[in-house]
């Protein structure tokens, strides 16, 4: 049996070995690593595999059609939108994700982007080495007002949305939220109005958060309509996905301050890395980072080799099971 860790993350799979040599009695195994997340060539390296764990791969109908073997995909982050999740379905692949992975990092980041541009930190960073220090003049980047007396604004109360809100809560922050898919006893538990609507979301906040995955519903589901609606002094902040949002119309909608800050770890374009963003200095980028802590790391490997013995030794439904209708 052959199974593929497929990744260009530099070829460790102590992990993912360990786990799955353990646990798998009833075969003969070969864990290989696959350096590479171009669709053409990891086309070719899984047509005879049994099982994959990978991350940030294309699978295509195409590549999954020569998939023959191959049981599971199990990936190793929280979003699948890499995977046709119909093909693999209709093929019998099990797909599965880890919903766990990196709730506390993306939270934090979440939670530091959101304070880096509530206090306007990028700008102010840019301007003190061109020696402005004048509070007169530094004024003029902008108002400031104060977290506690701010609301925030939740799109998404999956596992991070309410991490978030549980800390930026505990600075005295009131919380909002939009979730079609969470009851309204969830949003009592953890004091957050529930919202029925994203205009209301855009139109109330002072910090906006993006914590929505990436599909056919949500993809440029942030457009210049809900952004002309911000206040002149919110900040929004995307640790989710680049194309959750019309990058287009947020570049538009901060380079003429209809709002005031951005913060994103995420952009639309992360093969060639290109956006019009980078001109703006009221936006702070980071490198699609937010997932990161050695712990997170060692954490989501683990889980996902879990999820591939699941099915190929105890021949079950793996716990984070993706495509439920799968035929396994």
């Amino acid at each position: 049996m052959k199974i593929l860790v497929i990744n260009n993350e530099g070829g460790n799979i102590d992990i993912e070995k360990k786990v799955i040599l353990d646990n798998v009695k009833n075969c003969a195994l070969e864990v290989k690593y696959v350096n590479s997340t171009d669709v053409k060539a990891t086309r070719k390296e899984v047509i005879d595999a049994d099982a994959v764990i990978a991350v940030n791969v294309d699978f295509d109908r195409e590549t999954l059609e020569t998939m023959e073997k191959c049981k599971i995909i199990a990936t190793q982050t929280i979003g699948f939108d890499t995977i046709d999740i119909k093909a693999a379905t209709e093929l019998g692949i099990a797909v599965t994700n880890n919903p766990s992975y990196c709730v506390e990092e993306v939270a934090a980041h979440t939670v530091a982007l959101a304070l880096a541009c509530n206090r306007n930190l990028s700008v102010y960073n840019q301007i003190t080495r061109k020696k402005i220090w004048n509070a007169d003049e530094v004024y003029t980047y902008g108002e400031m007002h104060r977290i506690s007396e701010s609301t925030l604004g939740v799109v998404g109360l999956g596992n991070i949305g309410k991490r978030v809100i549980k800390i930026m809560q505990a600075m005295g922050m009131k919380a909002i939220g939009y979730d079609p898919f969470v009851e309204a006893e969830e949003f009592e538990k953890i004091g957050v109005k529930k919202v029925d609507t994203l205009e209301e979301i855009f139109s109330q906040s002072d910090i906006i958060t993006l914590h929505t995955p990436l599909n056919e519903k949500t993809k440029n589901m942030v457009s210049m309509p809900l952004l002309k609606l911000m206040k002149k002094t919110a900040v929004l902040i995307n640790a989710a996905r680049g194309g959750i949002v019309n990058e287009t119309d947020l570049y538009k909608a901060l380079s003429e301050e209809m709002f005031a800050g951005l913060g994103t770890d995420v952009i639309n374009d992360e093969k060639t890395f290109e956006t019009p963003l980078y001109e703006l200095e009221r936006a702070l980028i980071t490198p699609h980072i937010a997932y990161y802590t050695e712990e997170a790391l060692d954490e989501c490997r683990r889980v996902s080799a879990e999820q591939v013995v699941q099915v190929i030794e105890d021949n079950k439904k793996p716990e984070h099971l993706v495509n439920k209708d799968v035929k396994i």
